[in-house]
């Protein structure tokens, strides 16, 4: 006889960074997936008040109420998120930049700016940045970790899961942008392995068909079919048109996230560099022309 435990799927939901966090859970009895979740999501809510630009007391906005020669001191994961968000700016040329604010109100080009930051750990973790000029001809941050923080959460909850609470089967999405895959559901076919996900429909380009089969790695996706062109060129100022939807798998989920954002801005040709300089990275790209653009894998069938 089958082992019920084995085949059912334990899912839990909860409000945070302005989305619902869900998990599913298999191959563990439900109240032990309940704790565990719940834990993950209470390590969700902790870097929501360390990261979110509308708390007044969180790091990321007293950052950004620094006066030119101000310093202060920040947390471990406040210092990765930043630093990570440093490394995707350079990678991708700007396409991604979590200053993308103060850019626009300096109505300057990225590459114009220089470094956007230096980060250097002391004792402690001690942030330094180069923040654009305003057009009042003051120093301005406006650090927005939207594109990245969720992902990061994300990551954060895995370890939860994976290392404090040893579960290995497992799916948790922040909001269906990003989700992150761990072991294999249960009732998959022989020839399958990992959590089934779907993808959504860049404007009808997309049938219902397109899903991945997801494990041990990230699956992020940006586009236009739910508010429009909405993402911005921090290089330009202007709102990104090049693609329909993007969508990036990674070992990591806040480099997924970031990176499906980069790529809704950068040209095939610079994704296509990006990708064949960092093969972890799997891409399909939805063109304004509603070409099917593939890099490293086809990841979805």
């Amino acid at each position: 006889m089958t082992d019920l435990k084995e085949k059912a799927v334990h899912r839990f939901a909860q409000q945070a960074m302005g989305t619902a966090f869900e998990g599913l859970v298999a191959g563990c009895e439900i109240r032990y997936a309940r704790q565990a979740v719940q834990a993950a999501f209470a390590e969700v809510e902790r870097l929501e008040s360390l990261f979110s630009r509308f708390n007044a007391s969180s790091e990321v906005s007293q950052i950004n109420r620094l006066k030119p020669g101000e310093s202060m001191r920040i947390g471990i994961e406040t210092f990765e998120c930043l630093t990570l968000a440093e490394k995707m700016r350079q990678e991708t040329a700007g396409a991604f930049d979590i200053n993308f604010r103060s850019l626009l109100k300096s109505r300057r080009r990225a590459e114009e700016k220089g470094p956007g930051m230096i980060l250097s750990p002391t004792n402690g973790f001690t942030l330094a940045l180069e923040p654009a000029p305003s057009e009042n001809g003051q120093a301005c941050l406006d650090l927005d970790l939207g594109g990245i923080g969720k992902g990061y959460a994300l990551d954060r909850a895995v370890e939860i899961l994976a290392c404090d609470w040893d579960v290995d089967r497992f799916l948790l999405h922040s909001g269906t942008s990003t989700a992150f895959a761990v072991g294999d559901a249960p009732d998959i076919k022989p020839d399958e392995e990992g959590w089934p996900v779907g993808a959504g429909t860049a404007l009808g380009f997309a049938g219902p068909s397109m899903r991945l089969f997801l494990k041990n790695r990230a699956l992020s996706g940006s586009g236009t079919e739910v508010k429009g062109h909405h993402i911005v060129d921090p290089r330009t100022g202007l709102p990104a048109d090049r693609h329909l939807a993007a969508w990036v798998s990674h070992p990591r989920a806040a480099a997924a996230d970031a990176l499906s954002t980069a790529f809704m801005v950068m040209s095939l040709e610079e994704i296509e560099r990006y990708c064949n300089g960092h093969p972890e990275v799997w891409a399909l790209i939805i063109s304004n022309t509603r070409a099917r653009c593939v890099f490293n894998k086809e990841i979805f069938v």
